[in-house]
This record gives C-alpha cells, structure tokens and sequence, in this order.
C-alpha cells in the first residue's frame, strides 16, 4: 500500500514524538481527548509508564500532533511495535480541536513510518459503535478480522453450582512462562504472551482431574483487579469451570475485567457460567504492508 501526502486541510498538524513528553503530560493529552469517548478508559502518570512497557509502544514513532497556529496539542496517537508487527493504540483527538483531521493525520504519519520501517502489517482495535473511528480506519485500508469481547464479573461468592469439585487436585503454578508457550490460538496485542510478560505479576493454577485429565490457568492479580486470563489448549469444559472457580473462590472480593476474548471463543460460555457479562466490543483490524521497494516496481 502506497500512501498518499498529507492533503492541505491535515497540514495544519506537526507531529511531535511523544518522547518529548513527560508521562505526566502524555496521560493529561490522551484524558482531553478521551474525555467524551465511548468509554473515556482515564490514565495518570504511574498507568501511562505501565501501558507503554507493558505494550512494547514505540515513544520515538507515537506522535502527538501539534496545531501550527497556536502549538498546542491537538490530539494523539501511540504506536506498538513488536518486530515487524505495528499496533495503533490510544488515538484521540482533544473535543474543542476537532474538525480539523487531525485523526487522519496521525494514522497516515504512522503508516507512513511502518513503511519506511518495512513493517509487515499494522493492527488495531476500535470500539463497536465508534463509527467516525471506524470509517476512518477502513478509508485508510484497514480490513474487519473478528470481534472482541471485554467482559466483567464483579466481586462476590460463588454459587454452590460454581465452586470446583473435592475430586480433583488444583495447585499454584511455578513457572508461568513455560506454560504460556504451549497456548495456541490468536491472542490480541494486549494479551499476547510478551505484553503478560511485561507485566508482571501473572499466577496460575495447574489442576488433575481424577481421571488423569490435567489443565491449568493463568491470570494476572493485581491490588484492585484480576485480568489477562489464559487457559490451557485443548482443555475440557469441566476442568476449565473448576479453574475458574479456583480463581474467584480465592479472591472472591477482586473485580474481574478479560479484555479481547474473540466473540466466536467456546471459553465464552464457560466464563457465562461463573458469572461474567459483556461489557463491550472491539472490532480488530489489520493493514497489511507492501515494503516501499516493491511499491516502485
């Protein structure tokens, strides 16, 4: 994909490097400019360092964009890079200085810096409903790849129906790392291995039924929140359940949030089981890149 300049009525954007921010200052332009979103998602200083280790995000490509006239920001957009793999995350742009397609902007000066970078492809994920967002994207070249679910279960005790079952041995794991690389599957960036990695404080449980069937879990507990949870491939519904159950009969006051489970996941249904409700939806999109060289032939 060959992209077009910036047209005339974009130009009023300079982009600066979000490295030329404090986290302070990155955290206060993304709350202007989320502050009427669908779900606005607020940030400070300690959240903005966490979300740009934890996501590998780039400070160097991730741009704030500068209005030329009075230089102020105007919006932002930061960008994830893993290899040859991009991830757009955190666009917005601040309510009182829109209109001036500076969205746009942002998108095209990033796809424009994957290119040049010979990045294969690019992915992002768009909140079902955001139209303006999602016309946008797809104006750029970026195709629908599934749907994802960001689901909650608040705090409270199991149901007799959900505790797991005396017949079966479940234990604290000992090395999470080795059992994530045996997960299968299409994690989102935010749930890939690398991104739980990052971190930090994953746990999980490995469990036997008695028939021999082994399985386990892993999930992330933090002061407020448990998320990122992963279950083992191939794993039956029964033993999912009683892992499930595991985690909330040992933390039965910690609210739970799973971002990115793809709608189409027969996990789905285990988590309906133990209590959990969609929140909302993500659309994932991708544009895959054509390196500039093959572009000039």
């Amino acid at each position: 994909m060959s992209l077009s300049p910036p047209s005339p009525e974009i130009q009023g954007n300079i982009p600066i490097p979000t490295s030329h921010y404090s986290f302070a200052e990155l955290a206060d332009i993304y709350n202007q400019a989320r502050v009427d979103y669908i779900v606005p998602m607020p940030m400070n200083a300690k959240r903005m360092e966490e979300y740009i280790r934890y996501y590998d995000i780039d400070l160097n490509l991730s741009l704030v964009a500068v209005d030329r006239e009075d230089e102020q920001p105007n919006g932002i957009c930061m960008f994830g890079v893993r290899a040859d793999r991009g991830w757009i995350t955190r666009l917005g742009v601040i309510p009182e200085r829109r209109r001036r397609k500076t969205g746009e902007f942002l998108m095209r000066q990033l796809i424009a810096d994957a290119q040049q970078r010979h990045m294969r492809l690019i992915q992002l994920e768009v909140i079902k409903g955001n139209e303006p967002a999602y016309k946008l994207f797809q104006k750029l070249g970026f195709v629908d790849t599934r749907e994802l679910l960001i689901i909650r279960r608040p705090p409270g005790k199991l149901k007799p129906e959900q505790v797991p079952p005396d017949n079966m041995l479940i234990t604290p794991m000992t090395d999470v790392a080795a059992v994530l690389a045996e997960r299968d599957g299409n994690p989102s960036w935010v749930e890939e291995t690398q991104s739980l990695l990052n971190t930090g404080n994953i746990q999980g449980f490995a469990a036997t039924l008695i028939d021999g069937e082994s399985s386990w879990i892993v999930f992330q507990k933090t002061t407020f929140q448990l998320t990122h949870f992963v279950f083992a491939p191939e794993s039956s519904p029964a033993i999912l359940r009683a892992l499930l159950g595991k985690v909330h009969q040992d933390f039965p006051l910690v609210d739970t949030k799973i971002e990115n489970i793809p709608a189409d996941d027969t996990t789905w249904g285990i988590y309906q089981d133990m209590g959990y409700v969609e929140s909302f939806r993500r659309v994932e999109m991708v544009l895959k890149l054509v390196p500039e060289s093959e572009n000039e032939k």
